[in-house]
């Protein structure tokens, strides 16, 4: 009798202890992962911090379930790393995963891959090159058509440009901002006509996608900045029209310069509006050419005014050094992203048709090539360390040119003949240049080259010529043309 007691009271015990669960040691653990910043390009080195995981233990990262690297948690099963996102992932939300390799915690954030595009050529270098894209490529830009396409009176001159989301373009009436993937008008700002490309500043509040500023000016000598959200900033006048502003902006620096060229004066502003200086310029107007970039590290800016090119300090405003290289006007400089292109020299050419390749120190003529036409537009400056050719200049007879090594300008590796001006700079995206032509007279086209070789990929009818670059980013191919038509084209892929 005293054993079968025994047995029903321990039973009961261990009734009773099932029903009260496990204890505090047993706990399931509860893991958090945050990404910073949660939007931002392929390959973006992006801060993953974690908590909740064993001590000590190894805590796995995956990117769609593909591994992508790992850390050690520190004694109170916390981590602060960072993981690069594969070259590979396509725009859109992206699972990431930190998985602890001993205690099977596991705790997931989402990152937006998307390429913005936040000026005139892609870059303060104005390189014209999209080192991102892998949607569209030579395999498929063959199969591009017109997704949508939305009349706002754009004329063709300035190019649009992508930040947060929304496309931006100005136009007859102002600045709109464009659905990229509906072409739908969803912001309109009124300010009269819209003579530049616009330029954006990039927003670093705690929220995962902070809205920016965008930079514009109007044909009545007027800067604005809007919220790229639509909201009203600040305006000051310029005394000229400005040319497509540049903005000077670290990767990780909430503060950005801008420099705009209007009249014969090349000014400095913060984003708030305050100027940080004022340079006059000889030689002739400077409202069509932008300044660039040449290096972040040399702090060096520069731009065309007439036929005199000039470097200035961008701190300062003070003149480095003026060159003359032909006495005739010149176009639009560049250098490239300083990225992938090591001591840029600064490449521009003028409406003689001759292209130099510029010493940015000095400001002395290292190299020159004579093309078949005016040229106007910048060159496109792509990747030296791709196989490919990297240069890629057009000009007003129509013809394209590709350079293997730019600054030194020696034959161009391939020519092409597009049968209409090219005034505005090609672009280059995954291995494919973009080129729209602007004829006087016949039809004008939007064409995809093969960069390696200069063949033909794609060959669409615009509504209007165009005078500025295309974009391509995101899988998407959007123009600006004279007839007040903005196009998206996308393949099946995009």
């Amino acid at each position: 009798m005293r054993r079968l007691l025994a047995a029903v009271v321990l039973a009961a015990a261990s009734l009773a202890l099932l029903s009260m669960g496990p204890g505090p040691a047993l706990a399931a653990r509860t893991a958090t992962l945050t990404v910073n910043p949660a939007v931002g390009p392929p390959t973006t080195l992006t801060k993953a911090k974690g908590t909740g995981f064993a001590a000590g233990e190894v805590v796995a990262f995956y990117v769609d379930g593909a591994r992508v690297g790992s850390v050690q948690a520190g004694p109170t099963g916390k981590f602060n790393t960072r993981v690069r996102i594969p070259a590979t992932a396509r725009p859109g939300d992206h699972t990431v995963e930190a998985v602890g390799q001993s205690s099977d915690t596991s705790a997931r954030a989402t990152f937006l891959v998307r390429t913005d595009w936040l000026q005139a050529c892609f870059d303060g270098g104005r390189s014209c090159f999209n080192p991102y894209e892998n949607v569209l490529g030579p395999d498929n830009v063959g199969t591009l058509a017109v997704a949508w396409r939305a009349h706002v009176t754009a004329d063709g001159l300035s190019s649009p440009v992508y930040a947060n989301g929304t496309l931006f373009v100005g136009t007859g009436h102002g600045l709109v901002g464009l659905d990229p993937t509906t072409g739908a008008i969803i912001i309109v700002k009124s300010t009269g006509p819209v003579s530049t490309t616009p330029a954006v500043i990039k927003g670093f509040d705690p929220q995962p996608d902070p809205p920016g500023k965008v930079i514009f000016g109007t044909a009545d000598g007027n800067l604005y900045a809007v919220s790229t959200t639509g909201d009203p900033l600040w305006q000051v006048g310029l005394g000229g029209v400005p040319a497509s502003p540049l903005v000077i902006q670290g990767f990780d620096e909430p503060n950005a310069r801008i420099v705009v060229g209007a009249g014969n004066t090349l000014f400095a502003f913060d984003g708030n509006c305050n100027r940080q200086w004022a340079t006059v310029l000889e030689g002739g107007d400077i409202s069509k050419a932008q300044a660039h970039m040449v290096e972040p590290d040399t702090d060096e800016v520069i731009v065309a005014a007439g036929n005199t090119l000039y470097a200035l300090d961008a701190a300062t405003g003070q003149i480095i050094w003026r060159a003359t290289p032909s006495g005739a006007r010149l176009g639009a400089p560049s250098s490239g992203n300083p990225r992938f292109v090591d001591e840029p020299n600064a490449l521009v050419g003028d409406a003689a048709g001759n292209l130099f390749s510029i010493d940015p120190a000095t400001g002395r003529v290292v190299a020159s090539f004579q093309a078949r036409g005016p040229i106007s537009g910048s060159v496109a400056v792509g990747d030296p360390n791709q196989n490919n050719p990297w240069g890629m200049l057009g000009d007003g007879g129509g013809n394209i040119y590709a350079y293997d090594q730019p600054d030194a300008l020696p034959p161009p590796v391939w020519e092409a003949a597009l049968g209409g001006p090219v005034d505005g700079p090609p672009v280059l995206a995954n291995g494919v240049l973009y080129v729209g032509t602007d004829p006087e007279i016949g039809d004008p086209h939007i064409f995809a080259l093969d960069q390696g070789t200069g063949r033909i990929l794609f060959d669409g009818l615009l509504p209007g010529g165009i005078a500025s670059s295309p974009i391509v980013a995101d899988g998407k191919l959007v123009v600006a043309t004279r007839s007040g038509d903005v196009v998206g084209y996308e393949s099946p892929d995009t």
